[in-house]
């Protein structure tokens, strides 16, 4: 019985080596494992503002079609007004007048946070605004390109694409280049 109670008290914990070595291992991964955590990370920003700028496209149109009058969406840092500031926020509002302007007597129907991180928004085109007439349609007849990009280039961008029929979807790679492309079929370009 000695014996054995010696065995097995020799046999408790690690020794310097092995743990250098389980050390060494983790930080290996870890070092490995973190560029493509953090670009997970991006993506899923990149994603989450996509998603929450088509969202409020989306139900801009349906608003639209529901209240038989125009609803505007446009980049609003304050969230009372337009100012064309996509990244600081965005709303949308019942455009009685069509002006394209926040007056006393409009409903804003949803606001947007600013964006996070180092993400940009912009409508490409000459338009500031998007607006819906009472049958869905764009206001201006003309599609159009939201652009949503970070600081890593063309290739991670990503952008929606409006159509004059007022429907919203995801833009893809046309040319299969490694840039999505805009409605014009060019490619996207990040700042």
């Amino acid at each position: 019985m000695k014996g054995r109670l010696a065995c097995v008290a020799r046999d408790r914990g690690f020794t310097l080596v092995e743990m250098l070595m389980v050390l060494t291992v983790a930080v290996v991964l870890l070092t490995l494992g973190a560029p493509a955590f953090i670009d997970t990370v991006r993506n899923n920003r990149l994603v989450t503002t996509m998603n929450a700028l088509s969202g409020t496209l989306v139900s801009a149109r349906a608003e639209a079609v529901a209240q038989r009058m125009i609803v505007t969406v446009c980049g609003s840092s304050d969230g009372l007004e337009c100012d064309g500031e996509w990244a600081q926020g965005w709303i949308s509002f019942l455009d009685e007048d069509g002006d394209e302007t926040v007056d006393d007597d409009e409903t804003v129907l949803r606001r947007a946070d600013a964006v996070p991180g180092a993400i940009s928004v912009a409508l490409l085109g000459g338009d500031a605004t998007v607006g819906y007439n009472s049958q869905g349609f764009v206001e201006t007849g003309a599609a159009t390109t939201f652009r949503v990009c970070d600081d890593r280039g063309d290739a991670h961008g990503r952008a929606l694409l409006v159509s004059a029929s007022g429907r919203v979807s995801v833009a893809t790679d046309t040319d299969s280049d490694g840039i999505v492309d805009d409605v014009a079929g060019n490619n996207i370009d990040c700042p």
